[in-house]
């Protein structure tokens, strides 16, 4: 009888034992990041970046900044419906890819927010899971444009003495490492270069290796709001009033597409189109440009701002961030799109 109770405590005291291993296992497996296999991943498009990057689509959900609860992380199903908030974060440069998440935090915006006055970590770069769980710091000061590509989350790192400069850090938050001490965006990066405007410097677009050397010249001109579809580099010229142009990958055959003053532009994913932003004074509107035939439309007059695509969709705002508008691509049908606020 003794003997038996001996075992049975014994036995009871090993599935003891072996509960908290696998509890342990789970914690440490359960918070080590899974690596992407293809080094060529990328979070979100070089024209929605460029836009503050506030949707982003990712197997079948969309990831946005709310506008009607100051900009914080929600989802919602690519069909618009399903609507979740995903944390009580101010996010901007959303970029997905397989199960997480990175973004820019900057909670030192946010309006009467309890949680961000006492919060440790207002503003940096973060990643969180698809589900919203498992929040991880990758850098902990103020950044802007942030670009996933492969394993690497590209990004404007602060520094109080030196302002701005781009930076690259693993998905894990490890080997952080400058490379380029000027606050370059980094927009367009595609088959391991990093293509953007000049600072410092000059204007000119340039090309960098994702490891931080072969630097060099695209074109000379004076740009700015780089961005990269296909083989084309687009940008406004603001030697020309801020007219929209674009010119190979190689720097070869510049044009221009739109001799407008624009404020901000973006192009779909099938390339087809260009949808853009006029800000002359006179005749400001939301068009869209076929760049098969090179014609233009008015969509709708007024002044808008972060022309974001997802999905099918444009969702473009108005300039204060007021109104949240979705334009659908096949029906060229344009609506107000009122999101809920969840407590």
């Amino acid at each position: 009888m003794k003997k038996n109770l001996i075992l049975r405590r014994v036995f009871i005291g090993i599935l003891a034992i072996a509960a908290v291993i696998i509890i342990i296992y789970t914690i440490v497996t359960g918070n080590q990041t899974k690596f992407y296999d293809d080094e060529s991943t990328t979070g979100n498009t070089s024209g929605n970046l460029l836009n503050g990057g506030l949707f982003c689509e990712n197997e079948g959900k969309i990831y946005f900044a709310n506008p009607y609860d100051e900009n914080k992380l929600y989802s919602m199903d690519d069909d618009l419906s399903n609507v979740k908030k995903l944390v009580d974060d101010r996010v901007s440069y959303i970029n997905s890819a397989g199960g997480y998440i990175f973004y820019t935090r900057r909670n030192d915006q946010l309006e009467n927010d309890v949680d961000a006055i006492i919060s440790l970590s207002t503003t940096g770069l973060f990643r969180i899971n698809t589900s919203g769980h498992g929040v991880k710091k990758l850098y902990n000061d103020p950044t802007q444009v942030l670009c996933l590509y492969g394993n690497n989350v590209y990004y404007q790192h602060y520094d109080q003495k030196k302002g701005l400069e781009l930076y690259s850090i693993k998905i894990d938050g490890s080997d952080g490492k400058k490379l380029l001490n000027e606050p370059a965006a980094p927009y367009s990066i595609h088959n391991g270069k990093i293509y953007y405007t000049g600072w410092n410097k000059d204007h000119y677009i340039h090309s960098l290796g994702t490891s931080g050397s072969g630097s060099q010249v695209i074109y000379a001109g004076n740009c700015t709001n780089l961005s990269r579809h296909g083989s084309y580099l687009y940008f406004m010229d603001m030697a020309n009033n801020y007219s929209l142009c674009r010119v190979s990958l190689d720097g070869s055959s510049v044009e221009t597409l739109v001799n407008e003053r624009i404020a901000t532009y973006n192009i779909p994913e099938d390339g087809t189109s260009l949808f853009y932003q006029v800000d002359n004074g006179t005749d400001n509107g939301l068009y869209r440009m076929d760049l098969t035939t090179m014609k233009s439309s008015l969509i709708t007059a007024g002044d808008f701002n972060y022309l974001n695509f997802a999905s099918g969709y444009l969702f473009y705002e108005t300039f204060d961030q007021s109104n949240l508008y979705t334009y659908n691509l096949s029906t060229g049908q344009s609506q107000l799109h009122k999101i809920e606020k969840e407590d």
